[in-house]
């Protein structure tokens, strides 16, 4: 595939579908090199998209989850470690469920992405039943099994669950990655509930290991759903996607759209107690939170599919950041699930938009993989530092708007920062256009 049908590839997936008259998409929209609609099979295609969700829906779960461990560490089961010790375990694995994806997506690459998700599998769910094992005030043993073991399952699997769930839809990857990335938020909202319950009636270990064996059915069934589409060709010679200044730009937003947009969710809880209200009504709030995460994954990316992927998310993370302002007005109960369900479906509509936003900056033979993989290197790191630099804002004396004015600029920062990617993006495919044309 030429170069010219690549950029005019890349330029389709930025203004969608309505825009198929502008001569820079004519080829792909018309020509014969437009990729099939389902390389292996509408059948196939959705079957993966399936066994992806169930995939990351029992591995990130377990990130998403983590506020029931954290408060069940906290108040009994880790009595001589602090708060701030006990969110290192988190941080690391949200450290390793990012940092390890260039590693899982380079293998997907390079043709092992069986090998790869039953690998991640594997290390998940014998570190999780680890986990069942722990003794109480242990915490080395908390941290190498739910910090490490547990990190580095969810880390092998879940950049190829969006990559594999992708080439099963080429030009369409906004819709098929947002359902895979919303079972996380799916999972953390099971997940919370099961040992929220389990817990107070059987105990930590057998809550666990209850956990563990819903996520050892559930990988089961989603490892046997995945068919692995054959491989798009190597990137053009000459091209390095990883230099490429949009590509650049988009990698620095989603790293303080990460570094601030995280803030709300990791405090919320405090936040609420802080406020004097019920802690069963707090804990359905965050569980709100969670699931209305999931929907916002889903809904937007059907229109990105339909009207452009780069607006849309555009859009989303400009709403996000001024929903983060409604913080000021969650003091009351009614207040604090407006803001749970608002502030949770558009941060889920941003943080389920930048895979899709990476892949459609990218040229169309460049290592998906690698790619994207990539790309989530920078949101790990914001992912491992938010938590510690948000305690560090808002201080001992929980001065709250520090922290809702630090998440407001820094993700309209983050929004303000895509749309001058997107703008270098277009200028730099219509000088493309224009000398190919010459």
């Amino acid at each position: 595939m030429s170069k010219q049908n690549s950029f005019e590839k890349g330029h389709h997936a930025e203004v969608g579908s309505h825009h198929a008259t502008d001569p820079s998409t004519e080829g792909s929209e018309k020509g014969v090199l437009a990729p099939p609609r389902h390389p292996v099979g509408a059948l196939r295609a959705w079957l993966t998209v399936l066994g992806c969700f169930f995939i990351q829906f029992c591995t990130v779960a377990s990130v998403n989850s983590f506020g029931v461990f954290e408060d069940y560490y906290v108040s009994e089961f880790l009595p001589s470690s602090s708060a701030s010790r006990i969110s290192w375990v988190i941080g690391l694995e949200i450290l390793l469920q990012l940092g390890l994806g260039m590693i899982g997506g380079r293998l997907c690459d390079l043709g092992h992405t069986r090998a790869v998700f039953a690998t991640g599998s594997v290390i998940y769910l014998f570190s999780f039943f680890m986990l069942s094992l722990a003794k109480e005030d242990q915490y080395y043993q908390i941290i190498l099994a739910q910090g490490v073991g547990m990190g580095i399952g969810v880390g092998l699997c879940y950049v190829p669950a969006l990559v594999t769930a992708a080439l099963h839809f080429p030009g369409r990857q906004a819709i098929a990655m947002g359902i895979v990335i919303s079972a996380g938020s799916f999972g953390g909202g099971i997940f919370s509930i099961m040992i929220n319950q389990l817990i107070p009636k059987h105990g930590f270990p057998s809550a666990i290991r209850a956990t563990a064996y819903l996520s050892l059915g559930l990988l089961a069934i989603g490892n046997f759903l995945i068919t692995v589409p054959p491989r798009p060709p190597k990137a053009v010679a000459g091209e390095t996607p990883l230099l490429y200044t949009p590509y650049l730009l988009t990698l620095f937003s989603g790293f303080l759209g990460q570094l601030g947009g995280l803030f709300p969710l990791f405090y919320i809880q405090l936040f609420a107690d802080s406020h004097h209200m019920a802690s069963g009504f707090i804990f359905y709030s965050v569980a709100a939170m969670s699931f209305s995460t999931a929907f916002g994954r889903v809904v937007p990316s059907y229109f990105a599919d339909k009207y452009g992927v780069l607006g849309t998310y555009i859009v989303c993370a400009i709403i996000n950041a001024g929903c983060a302002f409604i913080m000021f007005g969650a003091s009351h109960p009614a207040g604090l699930i407006v803001f749970c369900i608002l502030y949770g479906f558009f941060f889920g509509s941003s943080t389920s938009l930048f895979t899709p936003v990476i892949t459609a900056l990218m040229p169309t033979e460049a290592d998906r993989g690698k790619v994207v993989g990539a790309a989530m290197a920078p949101v790990a790191i914001a992912s491992l530092i938010g938590s510690p630099v948000g305690g560090a804002i808002i201080g001992s004396s929980l001065d709250w708007w520090k922290g809702i004015v630090w998440t407001g600029v820094l993700m309209g920062t983050s929004a303000a920062i895509q749309v001058f990617a997107r703008e270098i993006h277009r200028k730099i495919l219509r000088q493309r256009a224009n000398a190919t044309l010459s």
